[in-house]
């Protein structure tokens, strides 16, 4: 069984150098700080997926969105806009998170 490719350590590094904290990651998902965003690698393609907290403001999704995906060209990576999450509070402290399509 061949595992898809995950380029997680180029990922990481170019978040880095545009400020950015990876603060989790978990199988296909990576949480980058402050919640405004995450990523997730596809499962039958090198392309990273680009989505949005729906309560991140739009001038600061704009901005992620003109440094993040020429910079991850400019590495080798291809990263796509993507969508829609929230995250829910469940009752016994976990995390749901709905994703939604653009």
């Amino acid at each position: 069984m061949e595992q898809p490719l995950r380029p997680l350590g180029s990922l990481m590094q170019l978040l880095e150098e545009l400020g950015h904290e990876v603060t989790y990651a978990y199988d296909d998902l990576v949480f980058v700080s402050h919640n405004g965003f995450m990523l997730q690698f596809e499962q039958k393609s090198p392309t990273v997926n680009l989505i949005f907290n729906r309560e991140c403001p739009k001038k600061e999704i704009e901005a992620i969105e003109e440094s993040i995906i020429p910079a991850a060209d400019k590495k080798g990576l291809s990263i796509t806009r993507k969508g829609w999450y929230v995250l829910i509070e469940q009752p016994d402290e976990n995390l749901q998170i709905e994703f939604f399509d653009n």
